[in-house]
């Protein structure tokens, strides 16, 4: 299983005021969540024989609660071929695992639909 750890920078605020320290933390929470659904999205096209040229780009939008994060991401990317390809994610991120939907698509054409994203944790906590 593969875990993404929240690099020590991160945590590290020095002397910044704690509401860029939080929005510092949040951004780097959320990098690191896209991270992890990019991998989750190349897997799955990979399992279904699809190669990307570029991307998959995920851009998140999710909050932290205790040791999860919880909420939707999308991402673009572009086929060898030049079909359009897409995700979208909605759910939580936790150590525990990646649960919640994730649709995988290739020109508009569903090439997965999960529930539970195999292979996939982000430890929050610290």
């Amino acid at each position: 299983m593969r875990r993404f750890l929240l690099p020590a920078v991160l945590i590290s605020c020095g002397v910044l005021a704690l509401s860029a320290c939080s929005e510092q933390l949040d951004q780097g929470l959320n990098d690191l969540a896209a991270t992890a659904l990019e991998d989750a999205v190349t897997r799955q096209l990979s399992d279904a024989g699809v190669t990307l040229e570029s991307g998959p780009d995920c851009s998140t939008d999710l909050n932290r609660s205790g040791t999860s994060l919880s909420g939707d991401a999308s991402c673009t990317g572009t086929a060898v071929d030049g079909r359009d390809v897409r995700a979208e994610f909605d759910g939580t991120l936790s150590s525990s695992g990646c649960t919640g939907s994730l649709g995988v698509f290739v020109d508009d054409e569903a090439i997965a639909q999960i529930d539970e994203i195999p292979d996939c944790s982000v430890n929050v906590s610290f």
